[in-house]
């Protein structure tokens, strides 16, 4: 591939300023997210600022990186808004079929009934509500229900959105219980299940639609869910659950160079924007009320898979989604004890009810040694809570159990595929590219995942790589990848020994968590 000499000079926005977190460099959007870095992307990005490609090319020939994967860097610079452009622009692409008809369907069709679960939501609600309203496609009613709030967001709502139905929940019920109450109370043909923190494109909801009425078996609609403070990061294209650690959102922190746009089948859709059809939900069944909360989406989802069902991707459905509710780019610190409670007993109760008897008996194993090293550490370490939390998860499991078994065998007599095809979607996802809730745009991520994509022209069109020609010294994007030891020794260098050894495990930890 010809790396394009053009003539546009890189600019640096004011508002992206380079920090630390501990040893790790970072760098903040124009919305105020931070981005992990290393010392090499922190370097280019450095050099690039009032410069032009040549010359960004030629720092980091000095540096020994390589010129094809250096380039692939500055097109991700100039993606996650922390360069831009003066002098050129990128190249238009071409409307797909889908994006030519799509407007027919976006004025009118059949009734789409949002559900949104708001908990002292009232921060989040105005640019939910806005949003909504902004949507093209127009048949539409909203149904919220407030599920113990205290923020005074339900008569926020009433006095602001009188057309909105609204249901108290008082005291508050698992999320599961409250998705069903809003169902119960809709009287569309879709139900567009909605968390409060999310603001939608105006299109969003025509794609979701259109990407239904395409499938006949179609369980759920999962829209691209990007970060809110980080909007060109993915905090997920549907979801999905493995064989170790939680259950993940499917190409989590990865910046969105529109590779994943031909995806059109996931494991699970995330439920903080996903539309089901009203007949799906009829067949399949409610959502399961026995989670207190996290894995009622995926239970439901591979539930309807198990019964024969698909679940559908809408990339052009683009989500924005403040993830966890966070301030912009706030680091996570991980789970506090109530919630690590409720995603152990989750992740257990989900593979009762869903999986056969021998996968089964493998995920249990899987969960059961995790967590006891869990137990462990936190124990290790005095922190008694998080210890606790893991023993009550598993107390909670052991009450729930002989109900469980009644469910899992009317479940399984109704299983319409295996578990190896309950599966196999997953198996070719990419990792996750995330560190404590916030992406990662390291050296290694652009040399092993965009760089690759780039080249083999899987993105769009960008004014610093021409057509692919045959270059000596390019290598195909099929062998760009290192073995695992090579990559260690280069995160050492480029992210310092222990950011390189917890991403060593990581990308370990995801070979293990495929069934």
């Amino acid at each position: 591939m010809d790396l394009n000499p053009n003539p546009c000079v890189y600019i640096a926005p004011p508002s992206v300023q380079p920090g630390w977190i501990g040893r790790r460099p970072y760098l903040t959007t124009p919305q105020g997210g931070k981005i992990i870095v290393d010392r090499y992307v922190l370097g280019l990005w450095r050099f690039a600022n009032q410069r032009n490609l040549a010359q960004a090319l030629s720092w980091a020939e000095q540096q020994g990186l390589p010129r094809w994967a250096a380039a692939s860097a500055v097109v991700c610079l100039v993606e996650a808004g922390l360069l831009s452009r003066r002098g050129e622009q990128v190249a238009p692409g071409i409307a797909s079929e889908e994006e030519i008809h799509t407007p027919e369907l976006r004025q009118n069709g059949e009734l789409v009934s949002v559900v949104i679960v708001s908990y002292n939501s009232r921060d989040w609600l105005p640019a939910c509500l806005s949003s909504l309203q902004a949507q093209t496609y127009s048949n539409l009613e909203i149904v919220l229900v407030d599920n113990g709030s205290s923020d005074g967001s339900l008569e926020w709502v009433r006095e602001h959105y009188p057309e909105t139905r609204c249901i108290r929940m008082t005291p508050a019920a698992s999320l599961a219980h409250a998705i069903n109450q809003g169902i119960q109370a809709s009287a569309g043909a879709y139900y567009l299940i909605l968390n409060p923190d999310v603001r939608l494109e105006p299109g969003a909801m025509a794609y979701m639609v259109a990407a239904a009425r395409r499938e006949a078996r179609c369980a759920a609609v999962a829209a691209k869910l990007r970060f809110l403070w980080a909007p060109t990061f993915l905090n997920g294209l549907g979801n999905f659950v493995g064989a170790l650690s939680w259950g993940t959102d499917s190409a989590l922190g990865h910046l969105d160079l529109g590779q994943f746009d031909d995806w059109r089948e996931l494991p699970s859709a995330c439920f903080a924007a996903a539309l089901i059809p009203a007949a799906a939900m009829r067949d399949v069944g409610w959502l399961d009320e026995g989670f207190p909360m996290y894995y009622e989406d995926s239970e439901w989802c591979y539930r309807a898979r198990l019964l024969g069902y698909r679940v559908c991707a809408a990339p052009q459905a683009v989500v924005y989604h403040a993830f966890s509710s966070r301030e912009a780019g706030e680091e996570q610190s991980g789970l506090g004890a109530v919630k690590l409670r409720n995603v152990v007993y989750g992740r257990l109760r989900f593979v009762v009810r869903l999986l056969g008897s021998a996968t089964l008996a493998r995920f249990l194993l899987s969960y059961a040694l995790e967590d006891l090293a869990n137990i462990i550490a936190a124990l290790l370490r005095r922190r008694w809570a998080m210890a606790q939390a893991y023993a009550q998860a598993w107390g909670d499991f052991r009450k729930a159990l002989p109900a469980l078994r009644v469910e899992r065998k009317l479940l399984q007599n109704q299983r319409q595929c295996g578990d190896r095809e309950l599966f196999a979607l997953q198996k070719q996802l990419p990792p996750t590219l995330i560190w404590r809730g916030l992406p990662l745009l390291t050296w290694d991520s652009i040399y092993h995942y965009y760089a690759p994509w780039l080249m083999a022209q899987r993105t769009q069109d960008y004014p610093e790589f021409r057509e692919q020609k045959a270059e000596a010294g390019v290598p195909n994007p099929s062998t760009a990848s290192r073995p695992l030891w090579r990559r260690l020794i280069e995160m050492q260098r480029a992210e310092g020994a222990l950011a390189a050894l917890h991403r060593f495990a990581k990308i370990i930890q995801w070979k293990l968590m495929q069934p």
